[in-house]
């Protein structure tokens, strides 16, 4: 999913199976192995950084014919897992317990509650999760880690119904505003004007070239402040596959699911399954239409295609959170950076700078040997820009080339000034 960073588990010996947990981007999180008495097949276990300290969340699923040696094994991660801050939930397939009054009636059944009552979890999910049973749990450690628990409808077409809640831990998160420049709403007339009452000549004379590019980037960077509006980076959007229609009958079938589990008749079951019905086949609908436009529109909109394809990969590339050397858990962009390239370098190979070889000299001074005088004129400038595509990203100076295109002539005489010295100095 798009803003999400999965980890899985898969189930080994065939096709289907295993676990996933996608936990956001702005969320630092890692994955985190146990001992081999509690490797467990189908689970996955991760640290959440939490301020100071760290949450666990592990996912877990137990099969109805689970072997003594991994219901074992299973056990042992429950175990260890709850001797710290810990969330723990899945599919356990324990439905002869009673959670309400803690009684069960199968032996595996008072096996798994005895741990949970002996490991001081609490269990916070007390309806029916598929059919009459609860299959499905969410244990912690304090019972204040979880808050506002639902069961909602099925999702597709898996049997088992949602389960809704909120943890409620702080997250490191990077609480910072940020803000992003609306270069295709930018004010280009009153810019160009802007820009067009400076006397280059007299501005950057006697000047080196240096201060001449940041004479120019500051007036650049103070039209930018003045007409190009900012807009507050918010939440992500809908997903974009998603058409109005396709929404409307998503909060339909949602509404019908509700009506169900008020009233349990059959006759609003069976609302309910034509509801979902039409939701699933507009929901296709709806993405086979998206995915026609952007490919259709792929000359012009490449980008929007490509984010599309990427979101699409099993696989995310995200690199970090890292262990230091010193054991410690390093979370921090420039840290990571750091650590890393500390390793690389460690690899390198040291060369022996004693005996060097010596280079044969090839200018000697003659005149024909000299570089001849260069000059770049402001219409090459102007060429150079005018060729740029305008959905691209800027490079290291932060100006995007939409920006250049539409203050090219007023920005050609100066930026061939600086390149002209440059080739001097």
């Amino acid at each position: 999913m798009t803003g999400y960073v999965m980890f899985r588990k898969n189930r080994l010996g065939r096709r289907g199976g295993g676990v996933i947990l996608d936990i956001k981007e702005s969320i630092q999180a890692y994955e985190i192995q146990f001992e081999k008495e509690a490797e467990c097949e189908e689970a996955v276990w991760c640290n959440i950084v939490t301020g100071n300290s760290t949450l666990t969340v592990g996912l877990v699923y137990r099969s109805p014919n689970i072997s003594m040696e991994e219901n074992e094994k299973m056990h042992n991660a429950i175990k260890e897992v709850s001797k710290r801050d810990s969330i723990i939930m899945g599919d356990f397939n324990h439905g002869h317990i009673q959670w309400t009054s803690l009684q069960s009636t199968g032996r595996e059944d008072q096996e798994f509650l005895n741990l949970v009552q002996d490991s001081f979890l609490s269990q916070h999910v007390l309806e029916a999760t598929r059919g009459e049973n609860e299959l499905d749990i969410v244990l912690s450690s304090q019972k204040e880690f979880v808050d506002n628990v639902k069961i909602c409808e099925p999702l597709g077409c898996s049997d088992h119904n949602q389960i809704h809640f909120i943890i409620k831990v702080k997250g490191e998160r990077n609480r910072k505003i940020r803000y992003r420049k609306q270069f295709y709403k930018g004010r280009y007339q009153d810019m160009r004007e802007y820009l067009a009452k400076i006397d280059w000549n007299n501005t950057l004379k006697n000047k080196t070239a240096t201060e001449c590019w940041n004479i120019l980037n500051s007036e650049i960077d103070c039209v930018v402040d003045k007409f190009v509006p900012l807009k507050k980076q918010g939440k992500r959007s809908k997903k974009k596959h998603l058409s109005k229609e396709a929404i409307r009958k998503i909060k339909y079938k949602q509404m019908m699911w509700k009506t169900y589990r008020h009233t349990g008749s059959e006759e609003d079951y069976s609302i309910y399954k034509e509801a979902l019905n039409q939701a699933t086949a507009e929901i296709r609908n709806s993405k086979r239409s998206y995915e026609q436009k952007i490919s259709f529109n792929i000359k012009h909109d490449s980008k929007s295609f490509y984010a599309y394809v990427r979101s699409k990969q099993k696989v995310q590339d995200k690199v970090g959170p890292l262990e230091g050397s010193d054991g410690n858990i390093i979370t921090e962009g420039f840290l990571m950076a750091e650590n890393l390239n500390e390793y690389f370098s460690s690899v390198f190979t040291r060369e022996d700078i004693s005996i060097l070889p010596v280079l044969e000299t090839k200018f000697e001074g003659r005149e024909f040997d000299y570089l001849g005088q260069l000059i770049v004129p402001p219409t090459m400038v102007a060429v150079k820009i005018t060729d740029m595509k305008d959905n691209k990203s800027p490079g290291v100076d932060g100006i995007p080339p939409k920006l250049l295109l539409e203050i090219v002539e007023q920005i050609s005489i100066p930026l061939a000034t600086v390149f002209n010295l440059s080739l001097e100095e």
